[in-house]
């Protein structure tokens, strides 16, 4: 039963604080409002004085404590506007700026350390150095932990402080620097050329006829492999942009300049937003497999996805066995379903395509691809330096 007679309660600091009695504790409480807050604690002391002295040196230390920026109006706290980050976004995701999926990850990954570890920190004191606390934190606990994941832990934090910049808690968003001792593009997006390309296919078509009496359903598995790495390797697609794309956003079309048929892929949804992709010539007859197969009788109107199955685990073993799964190049590089993006773009610059046209059909920038693959194709992708303006002014030790 709630007792109606009033607790006992005084103020210190010339009103700034407040001491007072809780219905059910022996103890002394203090606390004071700070932008639409109250702070308390227990002093944990049944005597007046005591108390008292406890409440002014408990103010000063929490006054320390916001000047440093270590309490944080509730708008301004990380989890609060981690929320609001996320709404904005699934509004992103909404009109098809964003990709769902992206989505998912960011949530996943805010969700599982990085709340946990910022919580009610305001964003207004996250800085490179605060990132460096969480890093060695999460390294701490999870040493074997990869970079790659790292990297997506410092874009979770990144969404939430674009959220922060964008309604003006913060004026400027903060730099996260690391220290690595390679760049990361230097030693990566590992490709397979000609002969690794149709080592690959072969391996794939082997494994299918080895199932094809022992399992029905992984037959059907390695056949959407099969026709999965074509697709992916004549388009540049991403993984996520393969997974999301359906059979109704395919239409065949020809190029009659050649008199072959290539892919127009629209609604093309990935990391960065949507958009459209022109095929290579060789994706025509794996689409119509896949639509022969599924007995697809009107591919236009099928919202289906185009691939079913991620088939991840097939694709690593087949790999593996035909000795694929790292590059030959110094140090070796681990391949997976990247690679196949990797492939397209290679292939597409060996063979002449402007960088800029590669760049726009794989939904990129000409910098990456410079950066990513003209750079290890190296005096590939050098057409014309053994070209001579006059065969009879050559210069040179072969005259």
């Amino acid at each position: 039963m709630v007792s109606n007679e009033k607790l006992p309660s005084f103020t210190v600091l010339e009103g700034k604080v407040h001491v007072f009695k809780r219905e059910g504790s022996p103890y002394w409480w203090v606390g004071f409002h700070f932008k639409g807050k109250y702070l308390r604690k227990t002093s944990k002391q049944t005597d007046e004085g005591a108390a008292r002295a406890f409440a002014h040196d408990w103010y000063f230390q929490r006054q320390v404590e916001i000047q440093s920026g270590n309490i944080a109006s509730p708008k301004y706290a990380f989890d609060a506007v981690a929320k609001e980050a996320i709404k904005h976004y699934k509004s992103l995701v909404t009109r098809s700026i964003r990709s769902e999926r992206t989505l998912e990850g960011i949530e996943s990954v805010l969700k599982s350390r990085v709340i946990p570890f910022f919580k009610k920190m305001p964003v207004t004191s996250i800085d490179n150095t605060t990132w460096h606390r969480f890093k060695d934190k999460v390294l701490e606990d999870h040493p074997d932990i990869k970079r790659g994941t790292l990297h997506q832990y410092k874009n979770a934090i990144r969404t939430v402080l674009n959220e922060a910049y964008r309604v003006g808690y913060i004026k400027v968003l903060p730099v996260f620097k690391d220290e690595y001792k390679s760049k990361k593009n230097e030693a990566s997006r590992p490709w397979f050329n000609s002969r690794e390309y149709t080592r690959l296919h072969r391996s794939i078509a082997a494994h299918a006829n080895r199932l094809k009496k022992i399992d029905k359903r992984q037959f059907e598995h390695a056949l959407e492999l099969y026709d999965f790495v074509i697709f992916a390797a004549c388009t540049g697609m991403r993984v996520g942009e393969l997974r999301n794309c359906r059979v109704t956003d395919v239409s065949v079309e020809l190029d009659k300049n050649v008199g072959k048929e290539y892919l127009i892929i629209r609604n093309v949804k990935g990391k960065r937003g949507s958009g459209v992709c022109q095929s290579y010539y060789g994706a025509v007859p794996a689409f119509r497999r896949i639509v022969e197969r599924r007995n697809i009788s009107e591919p236009s109107n099928c919202d289906e996805p185009l691939f079913l199955i991620h088939h991840r685990v097939m694709f690593n073993k087949i790999l593996e066995k035909a000795n694929l799964k790292y590059s030959n190049t110094t140090p070796p590089i681990k391949r997976d379903f990247v690679s196949l993006r990797a492939t397209y773009i290679c292939y597409r610059l060996l063979n002449g395509a402007p960088i800029y046209e590669v760049a726009n059909n794989c939904r990129t920038s000409v910098q990456v691809i410079e950066d990513a693959y003209a750079k290890q194709l190296g005096g590939s992708l050098l057409q014309n330096i053994n070209r001579t303006v006059d065969e009879s002014r050559r210069i040179g030790w072969d005259r």
